[in-house]
């Protein structure tokens, strides 16, 4: 995964900053029976957390109230109406605790949202234990 941007955006007020950092490249998608699906698996799980890690230790001119995170997949997937989707696996975290989201294509829906939910429980408790 290769980093895209990283800013922190401040309140008017002062009180809150918001980092966001934006990566691409993520190795999410496997091939399955019929196209392309995401892979939910150890490797891909240990890869986000140290990266998640890695950002929150380091130190930024504002220090966030809150960081997001946006791993944008590496492959573009094609729908049944002709539309393009790139899956997006997005983080927040705020006062310890972490929240999860998946952007996916109604393909990985269907095929795969009970991997997805699990991996998505599992992630936000291995996240919150570090």
């Amino acid at each position: 995964m290769k980093i895209l941007l990283d800013e922190t955006y401040a309140s008017n007020d002062g009180k809150q900053a918001s980092r966001n950092i934006w990566y691409g490249d993520a190795d999410i998608y496997v091939d399955g029976e019929y196209g392309k699906v995401i892979g939910l698996n150890e490797s891909l799980m240990n890869s986000l957390c140290e990266i998640i890690k890695n950002d929150l230790s380091k130190n930024v001119a504002h220090a966030p109230t809150e960081t997001n995170w946006y791993f944008y997949g590496s492959a573009v997937t094609q729908d049944d109406i002709g539309d393009n989707s790139r899956s997006t696996i997005m983080v927040r975290e705020r006062s310890g605790e972490f929240i999860t989201n998946f952007n996916i294509s109604d393909h990985d829906f269907a095929v795969n949202i009970d991997a997805i939910l699990l991996f998505k429980a599992d992630f936000e408790k291995r996240l919150t234990s570090h």
